[in-house]
């Protein structure tokens, strides 16, 4: 009866965590600069911590759930889910890479694909597709455009990411409470 409670004890207390870090998320996503072609962020700071703490799950929860109470609370356009989806698939590339390793090669591996591939890549193709006009020429003339337009978002946010989250990681791993034990 012992272990029963302690189990309930250890969802509660993880389904807690995760609904902080998901508000977490979504607050930080009002936060952010833009510019004409650049948006600036910390959104992933929570989405980082819960991928540490949960793994990949844990990430993917938090980065598309937190989407979704961002585009609640503080609508910027129609909801997506696509790009839900893909922030999701942030979320589960870095559980993925940084649940066990705190290495400053899988933060940079995690970094460049969560940016490189997917923000770059994938999130513009839904961008291109919720704002292509038949009008502006062959949807891949338009794609690469809007990949162009982002590049400097992805080395900016990369950069930003490669800095702060290996701090994070150690600090997350000298606290002492037991919410950061795995």
């Amino acid at each position: 009866m012992e272990k029963n409670k302690m189990n309930i004890k250890t969802s509660v207390q993880t389904l807690a965590v995760m609904a902080v870090l998901m508000a977490a998320q979504a607050v930080l996503g009002m936060l952010e600069i833009h510019t004409a072609t650049i948006k600036i962020s910390l959104s992933f700071i929570p989405v980082v911590i819960a991928a540490r703490l949960y793994g990949g799950a844990g990430g993917a929860l938090v980065a598309g759930l937190g989407d979704i109470i961002g585009c609640i609370v503080h609508p910027v356009g129609a909801w997506f889910p696509p790009i839900t989806l893909t922030y999701a698939l942030s979320g589960l590339i870095y559980g993925l890479f940084l649940k066990k390793h705190t290495d400053i090669w899988f933060v940079i591996l995690s970094v460049g694909i969560t940016q490189f591939i997917i923000s770059l890549f994938i999130t513009t193709i839904w961008i291109a597709y919720l704002s292509y006009n038949a009008n502006d020429g062959m949807f891949i003339e338009f794609y690469f455009t809007r990949v162009g337009m982002r590049i400097w978002q992805t080395v900016i946010m990369s950069a930003i990411q490669i800095a702060l989250i290996p701090p994070m990681l150690k600090l997350m791993g000298r606290i002492k409470l037991p919410l950061f034990t795995s």
